[in-house]
Order: C-alpha cells, then sequence, then structure tokens
C-alpha cells in the first residue's frame, strides 16, 4: 500500500481511529463478522475493520454509507467552529490591538484540525465500496431499477471517494483548502 496513504492516515489519526470505531459498531449491528479487531494498523486497513463482505445490497449500502455519515456528522460541526472562526472572522494567536494572547485560537485550531480529521475518512475502503457497486449494477445483480436509480448518486460517490481516500487525495485536498483558506 501507498506511503502517502498511511501518512494521511496517520496525519488524521483521530478521523481515522473513530472511523473503525464507527464501521467495527455498523459490522456488529449488521451481524458482518469481524475478522480482527485492531484499530491501529499501519497498512491498507487504518482507518477500517477487517471483517467479512455482506451478502445484501441493503448491507453492503449501509455498512459503506453509515461509518461515513456518523464521521461527518461529527466532523461537520468542527470544521465550520474552527473554519469560520480562525479563516472568516481572522481570530489569531495575539490580538493585533493589545498584542495579548487570545486562548480561544488554540481551541479553534483543534476544532479545525478535528472537523478536518474526521472529514477525510468518510469513505468505505475500496474492496466495499466495489462491492456494493457490483452488487447494484454487476451482472448478477438482482437489485430492482427503483434502487439503482435512487442509490446511483450515493454509490458513484463512495466509489469514487474510496479511490480517492485511498490515494489520500481527500488529505491533499483538506490541506489545500485550509492553506488557501489562510492566504484568502
Amino acid at each position: 500500500m501507498s506511503m502517502l496513504y498511511v501518512l494521511g492516515k496517520a496525519f488524521n489519526l483521530p478521523g481515522a481511529y473513530l472511523k473503525t470505531f464507527w464501521e467495527h459498531l455498523v459490522c456488529r449491528v449488521l451481524g458482518l463478522p469481524i475478522e480482527t479487531e485492531d484499530y491501529l494498523t499501519f497498512d491498507e486497513r487504518l482507518g477500517h475493520v477487517e471483517h467479512e463482505f455482506p451478502e445484501t445490497l441493503p448491507k453492503a449500502f449501509l455498512l459503506c454509507w453509515l461509518p461515513g455519515l456518523f464521521n461527518r456528522i461529527i466532523g461537520v460541526p468542527m470544521f465550520i467552529a474552527g473554519a469560520v472562526n480562525i479563516l472568516y472572522l481572522g481570530v489569531r494567536p495575539l490580538d493585533v490591538q493589545t498584542g495579548e494572547r487570545v486562548g480561544v485560537f488554540y481551541f479553534y485550531l483543534i476544532l479545525l484540525y478535528l472537523g478536518i480529521a474526521f472529514l477525510t475518512n468518510v469513505f468505505p475502503l475500496v474492496e466495499d465500496a466495489m462491492l456494493l457497486w457490483e452488487k447494484l449494477y454487476g451482472k448478477e445483480s438482482n437489485a430492482k431499477m427503483i434502487w439503482k436509480i435512487l442509490l446511483f448518486i450515493p454509490a458513484s460517490v463512495m466509489y469514487g471517494g474510496a479511490y480517492a481516500e485511498q490515494y489520500s487525495g481527500t488529505v491533499i485536498l483538506a490541506v489545500l483548502v485550509t492553506v488557501l483558506g489562510f492566504l484568502f
């Protein structure tokens, strides 16, 4: 696996760790056997739990979608709180007028970092996304047309996002957006 992937996940370890927890929880709820319960393995499974493949389309979709949804629910408010205060309102470590330290800046910085960490870990493992796509659109798919239509956009986003996450595209994008936010 790419060293870039492991470095990207290690940089956002809180998000990867929480995503692994959500995947573990969803696997338990769906009745999918867990092969190993190691949350911190610095390989292609960092941020994911090793599990058996789901046999049905609903289980495959929920396994791909729910852990990322939980990370988004937690990450969006943190990211917004940190980004609005630091990048938009201009809160800095030192007050420009008085020269005094602004302690809340570091709180906002932590919120921004955690928000980015959670939001860069919202996509499933590539194998899980491929399985979902195969269950929806594969040759042996028995999915009804309504599900193929309704799940096309979410399945496409998860499929593309899984590849982007595998090559640390989400981390690179988050860093780029944050740097641009500081510059402008």
